[in-house]
């Protein structure tokens, strides 16, 4: 079984046991199994320790070896010095995938640590089996309502269609929360810790051709075989964009970030060198990896780097266009038929150059609505940033955006506050509709910045279409 086939049994696993159960609510191995069972996993959950008959009603086995049928997945959650029998148990069989929660293996930075995680390699490439880990989180599949991990509150995920991979369980963590609370959907968001033989370049990879993935966001601290990575995302990215974020940079660091994963850093700028290369999108923050990634997930990519600008009041407008500017990003010039049609619809009082100037205009939808479908239909333009802060008559601006989105082909992005949630309904209008919000009016451009970077690389303008980037109930909160 090659490794893409592989990976799709583990994320979509038919049965999952849990190695070193537990019927103590504090323990790891409890809430391993709750929470496969709380997010309504409609597979076989084994809990396997032998001092249990049973647990949350399930029938409880004393070794991997004694559990009738075909085993997928195992969650491991026992002492490092008792993982290598069960790996061999696991190998012996037929189980695809261990998640490997357990740590005290390379990332400890001793001899027996890193000798110890040599011998779970060997022995998991001899059986054929992946490992997740060892020292990690785990992952998520919203789509088969699988939670294989101990964090409970990723159960709260939506199915959508960003993927994460971090080498950082709290790095998964912050990332998936903070996209839920973006209102965008999450396809899988894995934890790779030591990444013992199962690393990044296979996971981007598998990815990539993953139908309910469109786009990946990598959180990396060190890789001992970067080329490999570097293939991998040069295959990936002319159908998908992958958004890095490469943290351990500096020396003073580095010591502390073997300790966490055991990772090999590098010097950064070897590492931004050879993403950008390959066509990855670097970013350099935890914030702006979420950022890109929901504009990418809503958006289509820009076909050139011309951005129109709307705004309410001037403040706004200047910051944007002072971010259009140290981002690359150009001012766009209207063409003398786009101007005629914006002094034509907007107040005398209004500038119509860009910044367009709406503030006499934003409680108007169908002015609003003209103006934003001229500067949409104008070659000259590639992108637009609308911001408004919140006001009741402010929001017919808004409601002409969520009605021209609907078959725009060029990217729309919102810069809307929302002070303790004045604008829930709104925000999720406009998301519902495409539009990805933010709350900030440098975030919005940095935003459109990801958008026409990915254009560049290989997703060209108007290639990806616009759709609910989360499937369910939606979650009425802010961007926070």
């Amino acid at each position: 079984m090659n490794v893409t086939k592989q990976l799709e049994r583990i994320f979509n696993p038919r049965s999952v046991a849990v190695v070193g159960a537990s019927a103590s609510p504090d323990k790891v191995g409890y809430m391993c199994v709750g929470n496969l069972l709380e997010m309504g996993f409609k597979g076989k959950v084994y809990p396997v320790n032998p001092g249990l008959a049973q647990l949350f009603g399930l029938k409880a086995y004393p070794s991997v070896s004694a559990i009738p049928g075909e085993i997928d997945l195992a969650m491991v959650v026992i002492p490092a010095e008792l993982t290598l029998s069960t790996i061999e148990e696991c190998a012996a069989r037929g189980v695809k995938g261990v998640i490997l929660v357990s740590g005290g293996f390379r990332e400890v930075g001793t001899k027996i640590g890193a000798e110890l995680q040599s011998q779970l390699k060997e022995i998991a490439d001899r059986g054929g089996l992946k490992i997740i880990g060892p020292n990690t989180l785990g992952f998520i599949n919203p789509r088969a309502k699988l939670n294989a991990s101990f964090q409970y509150t990723l159960s709260l995920s939506r199915a959508g269609n960003v993927a994460v991979a971090a080498q950082s369980g709290g790095a998964t963590i912050y990332a998936v929360h903070a996209l839920t609370n973006h209102n965008v959907g999450i396809s899988k968001a894995i934890g790779l810790g030591n990444r013992c033989n199962l690393d990044f370049d296979e996971v981007v990879s598998y990815f990539g051709q993953d139908k309910d993935t469109e786009v990946i966001a990598l959180y990396i601290e060190g890789l001992e075989e970067p080329r490999r990575l570097i293939q991998a995302a040069r295959k990936v990215v002319r159908r998908k964009p992958i958004i890095v974020y490469k943290a351990g940079r500096g020396e003073e660091v580095e010591k502390s970030t073997f300790s966490h994963t055991g990772a090999l850093v590098g010097k950064y700028q070897y590492y931004k060198a050879a993403f950008n290369q390959a066509g990855m999108l670097v970013v350099d923050s935890i914030g702006e990896l979420v950022d890109k990634a929901k504009a990418l997930a809503f958006q289509p990519a820009a076909g050139g780097n011309r951005v129109a600008l709307f705004s309410v009041q001037a403040g706004p407008a200047i910051i944007m266009a002072d971010k259009c500017h140290d981002l690359g990003l150009q001012l766009a010039k209207f063409s003398p038929t786009t101007k005629r049609k914006l002094k034509k619809l907007s107040s005398s009082l209004n500038a119509v150059s860009n910044p367009v100037d709406v503030a006499w205009t934003s409680d108007d939808f169908d002015a609003s609505r003209q103006m934003l479908k001229a500067v949409l239909a104008d070659d000259g333009v590639d992108a637009i940033a609308v911001a408004a802060v919140f006001y009741s008559t402010n929001m017919e601006l808004m409601r002409a955006v969520v009605d021209v989105a609907q078959d725009a082909q060029k990217p729309i992005v919102v810069c809307l506050d929302s002070p303790r949630g004045t604008a829930y309904a709104e925000i999720d209008a406009l998301e519902t509709s495409g539009v990805p919000v933010f709350p900030l009016p440098e975030r919005a451009v940095g935003a459109i910045a990801g958008l026409v970077r990915y254009g560049k690389v290989g997703g060209g303008g108007g290639i990806r279409t616009h759709g609910p980037p989360v499937e369910g109930q939606r979650f009425s909160r802010p961007s926070p």
